[in-house]
């Protein structure tokens, strides 16, 4: 059966994408090829541009849009020159939110579907190959091991800009388990996940009264407070927020005006003030 041939197919494939190896090994790979260390702004811009863009009468056609979307080409050059250009340039537009209005049927979904879907192709290909700390719940960028005290030198000498911390989690895995010897630190390469959560987010709220805040930023676990004796120790929490998945790649907030408008409208029927 064909079925079964592209099933050992598939499987080849899978295994082709798996990497694991030491953060010193991982180091050298960036050295070689510094776009490995791109934020997900410039990850995102890359992938677009990297389909292909035409121009027609002064307006751009991104390639990567036009198989689903039709009639939206100028409002596309906005989101994609505007936005994730300036973000990938580490510009003050990539700390805002992108909020995308327009009436039903007017593409809104469609855009930030065909973002998620690529970001997971793109992930499997070598122009968009990502690693991580193994292990690390938030699936953070490896030089985030490098101490802040050494990264302006290591910037002006490779051109390699770092932005972030380590994780709770792994500031103590490095402390105890390698005694600070970050260069032994695991890596591996990741493929971006929507229904593996990994790297793609989508928060869709439920209730608007009883919204836990846990939904997007984990929560503790206190079933473990016992066996580590703290619920500020890093193990005891999860790190299951969408927030929290969505790191390294993209987060989708489905309604979120309608969500603000209804809390609002709640806290003004009790009285009480603010948002």
């Amino acid at each position: 059966m064909k079925i079964l041939e592209r099933l050992e197919e598939y499987r080849q494939e899978a295994k082709k994408l798996y990497w694991e190896g030491t953060f010193a090994d991982y180091l050298a790979m960036v050295i070689k090829n510094p776009r490995l260390a791109r934020l997900a702004h410039a990850r995102i811009y890359d992938m677009i541009a990297g389909a292909g863009v035409e121009e027609f009468d002064g307006v751009k056609r991104y390639r990567f849009f036009s198989e689903e979307i039709f009639g939206l080409e100028r409002t596309l050059e906005k989101l994609v020159e505007e936005y994730f250009h300036s973000a990938a340039c580490r510009l003050d537009v990539r700390k805002r939110i992108l909020l995308l209005m327009g009436p039903v049927s007017g593409g809104k979904s469609t855009i930030v579907t065909m973002l998620k879907r690529g970001l997971e192709r793109y992930s499997q290909t070598d122009a968009g190959a990502i690693y991580a700390i193994k292990g690390c719940p938030m699936h953070e960028e490896p030089l985030h091991l490098i101490p802040r005290e050494l990264r302006p030198e290591f910037q002006k000498e490779y051109g390699i800009y770092i932005e972030g911390s380590l994780c709770p989690v792994c500031q103590l895995m490095v402390e105890e388990k390698y005694d600070g010897r970050v260069e032994e630190v695991p890596v591996e390469r990741i493929v971006l996940s929507e229904e593996k959560r990994v790297g793609i987010g989508t928060f869709s709220p439920s209730d608007p009264k009883s919204q836990d805040i846990a939904e997007l930023t984990g929560s503790i676990d206190f079933s473990t407070i016992a066996e580590y004796g703290s619920e500020s120790d890093p193990r005891a929490y999860r790190f299951d927020g969408e927030l929290n998945i969505a790191n390294r790649g993209i987060m989708e907030f489905q309604f979120i005006l309608r969500t603000i408008q209804q809390r609002a409208n709640n806290r003004k029927r009790l009285g009480v003030s603010g948002v």
